[in-house]
């Protein structure tokens, strides 16, 4: 035999120890590999059973020792030890409703689509029998009378479940109680590349695939033997092994499952859970071991868009009615329908897509509604795209939703109170249209009196150590962690860092943690809405700098450009920090396989966390998404840090505090917390409210002859609103608005088309300003314009405006609750 073999990465390599007399995992593994596969080239068993050459040479020495094998063939006590160990049967589950799916699961069950020529369903049973597998049953219950012809065809039984609508697919298992035996268990939706079926098992198994990054999938950890000792997700799950595929229970694993099964059956909680769920709470005896499979044999596609990417012909031709139709009423191929979501959650016969720039809902169950609400947005029904008993509704552009010395002590206070009433009077009567600036609620202004500013903490909630904080201290780590569960539910972010000061103090922090002097990263120039302080600061820290290649015309980077100028040019980081925009960046077309994107959301966390604008964390490898927290989103002058890379997290944790910053002032970290715990409950609202407002004054202002800045027939995308103007016109509305007592920024820069006024709606969105003050706003903007405006007319107008109440917040009783805490 050949002696050499290629190590696998990310493996254990520990040695086996085997023990004379007995059978383990690896040895059955080489036995059956030499019958099912002819296998004989050590190499050939190293590669498939993901093992090094000491192991395999030590357990093939030991089978020839006890008799299993004579000169590398299988003897006929090897040959009865693998008969003893025969598969049984199969079960394929196929009740499933496969809602993500849309709109191909209305039609067809996923089992039933071809994929590269073949049926998913019938290439396993082709694949089963190519193992001596022929007993096998199909528990099927979603569009059940579809696998009918299955049972001539391939002489299948099928086994019914009426359970499949109200509990996931414990129930299915269970319907196949009286076939479980030595069961392989296997789903109707997998496509394996390569038959990973075997026709013996020496104990029950889980095929695996190993998955580097990060996993929202089921990690294990594994014996030196590959028994799964243990199961686990979260903050774990990084470079890991995870169960994907089909499983075989041996016919004691069946016992003990059906068992458990059925005393927990009727428990509420049982009603949403896999049964490797189920395996989980009882591992200690519903052991498996680890089948390791290379990660391009196994695939599973939960979505169109996934299919896609691997299955072209999906691009074109999906074979769906439903998409035929669509494409008809649209006048686009189905490439041109992306973003394919179940909208089961609203109604079960609804899902949403995009095409061309605009959003549609799709109703393929209509009924008479006239207008659909999901995630803070309205649509309504498109009244020439109704066809074939669909019904589609169609977002609405403007998204409407409904210490000495002596001192004068006295004298400095009165000073002081000067200060503060001119202040407040300012902002009480300004009409507030900068882009910038946000008011927040009395209730994210709640901890600022609770004296959490005097007190301090080292550390953040991955990487707190009482042994080197201070006393007291662990009353404030509850809050950190608070903050971190709030980012994961709102952003999906595993990692969340909210010490920073303020959006450009991430920036620092960020590059100071991850960069290191001569690194090579791309930013977006100031020319082109960037931030302008964000070349000065990285380049002080020693980092060479490239302006992000930009399209003026579409108000884009061009992404082609920039991926060929980031492989060309060996750029590593991607610095994207956007201050100015009416839209959002494409980013997620950024390949960065090989290069790390800091993305500054400061100007769109708000949209981001209602699910207005698209979250890149979600989506996106070698990401860190950052920002500051008093913009779109209504909180403090806060910075917040989120990343799904454990690498990247591991460089700024212990980093930033206590080495950068000794002092995070933990009161404006929890009112950041009460900021996102408010925004969790009225956010998507708010933000709605906003865009509608700026696109409102936009339609306005460009219906009387300004010159107003588009994309796509939408004037803005989030909460600002540009003016192209000559320099003149432009010093003109600016110097009046000073005078006038309004709040807006002058540009220059040529995204403006060299000069130009942009203005936010963010502050007059927060006070849930209705369409007639937006016409007054509109209307104060236009009196600008005057070379000789009269200030006083103007300052009237503003005053007409509505009361600035804060909304979209938590009502009095439940601040007055918290306020009490100062008086105990």
């Amino acid at each position: 035999m050949n002696h050499s073999i290629k190590r696998k990465e990310n493996v254990n390599f520990a040695s086996v120890i085997i023990i004379q007399g007995n059978m383990n995992n690896l040895q059955f593994n080489i036995m059956r590999l030499i019958k099912e596969e002819d296998y004989s080239d050590t190499d050939q068993f190293a590669r498939t059973l993901y093992k090094d050459h000491d192991e395999v040479n030590t357990a093939i020495k030991n089978l020839e020792s006890e008799g299993f094998l004579n000169e590398g063939a299988l003897s006929k006590k090897g040959l009865q030890e693998l008969e003893s160990h025969r598969i049984d049967n199969a079960v394929i589950l196929a009740a499933g409703m496969s809602t993500r799916f849309v709109p191909l699961n209305f039609e067809t069950p996923k089992g039933l689509l071809k994929v590269n020529g073949e049926t998913l369903i019938e290439r396993q049973i082709r694949q089963l029998t190519e193992k001596g597998i022929n007993d096998i049953s199909i528990v099927v219950g979603y569009m059940k009378e579809k696998f009918d012809c299955l049972k001539d065809k391939y002489g299948v039984r099928l086994i019914e479940t009426d359970d499949y609508a109200t509990r996931n697919n414990h129930a299915s298992v269970f319907a196949a109680k009286d076939y479980l035996k030595n069961t392989i268990i296997t789903s109707s939706d997998l496509y394996f590349s390569e038959n990973v079926f075997q026709t013996y098992a020496f104990d029950s198994y889980y095929c695996t695939t190993f998955v580097p990054g990060k996993t929202a999938e089921r990690g294990i950890e594994t014996d030196t033997d590959d028994k799964i000792v243990k199961t686990f997700y979260g903050d774990k799950c990084y470079d890991i092994w995870v169960t994907l595929g089909y499983a075989f229970f041996s016919e004691d694993f069946s016992k003990k499952m059906i068992d458990f099964i059925s005393k927990e059956y009727d428990f509420p909680e049982t009603v949403n859970k896999f049964w490797a769920d189920i395996q989980d709470e009882h591992l200690s005896d519903l052991y498996m071991y680890a089948k390791r499979c290379d990660d391009d044999v196994i695939h599973e596609f939960d979505s169109l868009e996934e299919l896609r990417q691997f299955d072209k012909t999906y691009l074109e031709n999906s074979g769906s009615k439903i998409m035929k139709q669509l494409c008809y009423v649209l006048a686009v191929d189905e490439s041109g329908i992306v973003g394919l979501e179940s909208l089961k959650q609203v109604k079960p016969s609804m899902f949403k897509f995009r095409c061309r720039g605009d959003v549609y809902v799709c109703d393929v169950n209509p009924d008479e509604r006239d207008r659909i609400t999901y995630q803070g947005r309205v649509y309504y029904p498109c009244r020439d795209l109704n066809a074939g008993g669909l019904k589609l509704y169609k977002m609405d552009k403007n998204i409407r939703i409904n210490g000495g010395y002596k001192v004068d002590v006295n004298g400095i206070l009165d000073t002081l109170y000067d200060y503060s009433y001119e202040f407040k009077k300012y902002h009480d009567e300004a009409l507030p249209l900068c882009a910038a600036e946000n008011v927040i609620s009395p209730f994210a202004n709640l901890p600022l009196s609770f004296g959490f500013q005097e007190r301090y903490i080292m550390n953040n909630t991955y990487s707190f150590n009482m042994d080197d904080n201070f006393i007291g201290c662990e009353k404030l780590f509850p809050f950190y962690q608070a903050i971190s569960d709030a980012c994961e539910r709102i952003f999906g972010a595993k990692y969340t860092d909210p010490r920073p000061f303020s959006g450009m103090h991430c920036i620092d922090m960020i590059t100071k943690c991850v960069c290191k002097p001569g690194d090579k990263m791309m930013i977006l120039d100031k020319s082109a809405g960037g931030h302008a302080s964000v070349k000065p600061v990285v380049e002080r820290l020693g980092v060479e700098t490239f302006p992000a290649p930009y399209n003026f015309a579409i108000d884009d980077l061009d992404y082609d450009k920039v991926n060929q100028e980031i492989a060309e040019k060996g750029i590593g980081f991607i610095l994207l920090a956007p201050s100015d925009l009416i839209k959002s960046l494409e980013i997620t077309k950024i390949d960065t396989t090989n290069c790390v994107l800091l993305y500054d959301c400061s100007q769109l966390m708000g949209l981001i966390a209602a699910g207005l604008i698209e979250n890149p964390l979600k989506t996106m490898k070698n990401i860190i998404m950052f920002g500051g927290t008093h913009k779109t989103f209504p909180g403090p002058a806060s910075g917040l840090i989120m990343t799904n890379e454990k690498y990247l997290h591991d460089e700024m944790e212990t980093m930033i505090n206590p080495t950068l910053l000794r002092h995070s002032q933990m009161h404006q970290k929890i009112c950041l917390l009460f900021a996102l715990i408010e925004f969790e409950q009225y956010g998507a609202e708010y933000m709605s409210h906003m865009v509608h407002c700026s696109n409102y004054i936009g339609k306005r202002l460009k219906e009387d002859g300004l010159d107003i800045g588009e994309f796509d027939g939408h004037i803005s995308q989030d909460h600002q609103v540009f003016i192209y103007t000559s320099k003149d016109v432009m010093d003109t509305i600016y110097d009046n608005a000073y005078k006038c007592r309004v709040t807006l920024n002058k540009k220059h820069k040529t995204l403006f088309h060299d000069y130009g006024i942009r203005l936010g709606t963010q502050e007059i969105a927060r006070y849930n300003w209705d369409d007639s003050a937006l016409d007054t706003v509109a209307a104060i903007v236009e009196k600008l314009l005057n070379p000789n405006v009269y200030v006083e007319e103007v300052r009237k107008m503003v005053d007409t405006l509505p009361e600035k109440k804060v909304h979209f917040t938590f009502p009095d009783e439940v601040v007055d609750r918290f306020r009490k805490l100062m008086h105990d």
